[in-house]
């Protein structure tokens, strides 16, 4: 029988901070803002039992994974398993081996920009980019991360050992890590601080669970974890399955801290910042710029002396320094044709997205909605307002790229250039949408277009974001919206509360219980192979129902200096750890 425990905390008590949706709504990969930091999930009893999937989910056994010091997967089970499952066919895990370079320049100061500062130095009551992956936050290492290199295709929230060495899963809710025992905490000054033990990653946890915590909903599956010192073991303990257990471990965010020095620390200075793995912090100066140095700590050192981040907040600033070689990577805020492209990162779960009200009139119609969504161009959207920048999905986070529908699935519902039966008269319609920028705003311009050659008579109706906001986490009067998607990390954060008929954002107002059926089902497999099935099918029952679909999403464009050498970044889920492999050749 299928667990609901994580599936009422997302569908019943799910709280939202408009205000940082509304600062962050337009911004580029440094500053988006995931769910996790805006819900504060509870327990409650408000899911009709009946209308949930009764089928019994058994999840198969983990085989130990891939450690630190031998990379090649192992599948030995304890001998009460009867069913031993090679560790390709399960959650997205990584034999990082082919990703080692097998040579490099070492030294040089790699320099980089962050777009903002950040409010605290406590790396638990930070949410943001310019923290965690853009600054001093990259001195901390996690249990897992996610998996980068030249074999990793994108999107890819695969994952494998951070500071742990290898772990087994003993049942769907119960998981043992393997902690490696030579990880050091290291401070600015250089003091001896003992090593990192399992004690210290079960206060780091528990430190993040805490409720007044601003990474504390990211851990919602999370019952319980326990320490075993004696065997160098950590047991992380759920609520009920959930398949995406390894993404909010392996976030940029999910920070390991020394517990001695926090109990004792109020992160007021430099000082007071104790990290672990190849970076320790050499010099912060507030508001201007950090610098980290590399700490020959671990078995592989980066092949960089340093990494500095420059605070430089506009967009204007950060083009004129990469154009006269001051930092060596730039995040493209608008690309032109004089700018070459070293990196298009594809980014489900940004972009354009529209949103049917299936609850009035027209779009409760099943046959209006369609003919809509038929005459709707994707093609021409990403062409004219997103520079061939952008690509289709159904708009939701996903951990692999083939959880994105591919031409030959999405292209049979979009036929804008087939005559349709008209309407017996013109449908009129509202548009809701914002001031997103100028690629939403001709997104816009392109669709209306679209739907008043089908048929509808559309009226565009530009609100504030603060409007729009309240429309698509509340719900509301409207017809169609739309704008950005809301802000998310893994795919069970925007299945289950927005897609789910019974979700707390479910603010289509569709009802669907075969797709509720597949969002829980899924939200539960940890095998890899079953898992993307059943992901496959929600996004078919998706195109053909119509709900709610993004025709541009978008790709984070980068450039970085041709003296950058091995750079194949993963920036899913605040990833920083490609920057140990890269080296600069001048």
């Amino acid at each position: 029988m299928v667990n609901t425990y994580h599936i009422q905390i997302f569908l019943g008590s799910l709280f939202v901070s408009i205000g940082i949706f509304l600062a962050c709504s337009g911004q580029t990969s440094q500053s988006q803002i995931t769910p996790e930091t805006l819900i504060n999930p509870s327990t409650i009893d408000n899911i009709d039992e009946t209308q949930i999937s009764k089928a019994e989910i058994v999840p198969t056994v983990f085989p130990t994974p891939t450690t630190l010091a031998n990379k090649e997967p192992t599948t030995s089970l304890s001998s009460n398993n009867a069913d031993i499952v090679s560790t390709s066919a399960l959650i997205t895990q990584v034999n990082n081996e082919a990703n080692i370079p097998l040579g490099g320049k070492k030294g040089g100061s790699l320099k980089l920009a962050s777009k903002d500062y950040f409010g605290s130095l406590d790396p638990h009551q930070n949410y943001s980019a310019s923290y965690s992956t853009w600054g001093i936050g990259v001195i901390y290492q996690r249990l897992l991360k996610f998996s980068s290199g030249p074999n990793i295709v994108l999107p890819s929230k695969a994952t494998e050992c951070d500071t742990c060495q290898s772990w087994e899963m003993l049942d769907g809710k119960t998981f043992i890590f393997n902690i490696d025992p030579d990880v050091t905490w290291q401070s600015i000054d250089s003091k001896d601080l003992g090593n990192m033990s399992v004690e210290d990653i079960k206060f780091s946890l528990e430190r993040q669970m805490n409720i007044n915590n601003k990474n504390a909903d990211r851990f919602h599956m999370i019952h319980s974890v326990e320490s075993k010192p004696d065997k160098g073991q950590l047991q992380i303990n759920l609520h009920a399955p959930d398949a995406d257990i390894f993404i909010s471990l392996a976030d940029g965010r999910s920070k390991l801290i020394s517990k001695s020095h926090s109990e004792n620390s109020n992160y007021t200075d430099s000082g007071s910042l104790v990290g672990s793995g190849p970076w320790k912090l050499s010099k912060l100066s507030e508001n201007s710029y950090s610098i980290l140095e590399n700490s020959y700590s671990i078995p592989n050192p980066p092949y960089l002396d340093a990494i500095e981040f420059h605070i430089l907040p506009d967009q204007q600033t950060r083009l004129s320094a990469y154009s006269v070689g001051l930092i060596d990577v730039y995040n493209i805020d608008q690309h032109s044709a004089k700018m070459d492209i070293s990196f298009a990162d594809p980014a489900p779960g940004q972009g354009f997205e529209i949103a049917f009200n299936t609850a009035i009139y027209p779009f409760n119609d099943f046959d209006i909605r369609s003919a809509a969504r038929n005459n709707i161009n994707p093609d021409e959207i990403i062409k004219e307002a997103w520079n061939n920048q952008a690509f289709f999905s159904l708009g939701f986070a996903a951990s692999h790229s083939s959880w994105i529908p591919e031409r030959s699935v999405w292209e049979p519902y979009f036929s804008p250039y087939k005559q349709s039966e008209p309407f017996e008269q013109m449908v009129p319609i509202d548009i809701i949408t914002s001031d997103f920028g100028a690629k939403f705003k001709k997104s816009v311009e392109i669709t209306s277009q679209h739907l008043s050659l089908a048929g509808f008579q559309p009226t565009i109706h530009y609100v504030n974001r603060r409007q729009y906001t309240e429309l698509q986490w509340k719900g509301g009067d409207f017809q169609v919206l739309m704008g950005p998607t809301f802000p998310h990390s893994s795919t069970n954060a925007f299945v289950i509360p927005i897609l789910h008929s019974k979700g707390k954002w479910n603010t289509t107002n569709h009802q669907n219980l075969q797709l509720d059926e597949m969002i829980e089902k899924q939200s539960q497999e940890y095998i890899f192979e079953k898992r993307s099935k059943i992901i496959n099918k929600i996004n078919s029952q998706l195109l053909e129902k119509s709900y709610r679909f993004m025709p541009a999403t978008q790709k984070n464009l980068w450039a970085w200096t041709e003296d950058l050498k091995n750079i194949h970044p993963n920036f899913s889920g605040f990833e920083y750890t490609h920057w140990e492999k890269v080296w600069l050749d001048r």
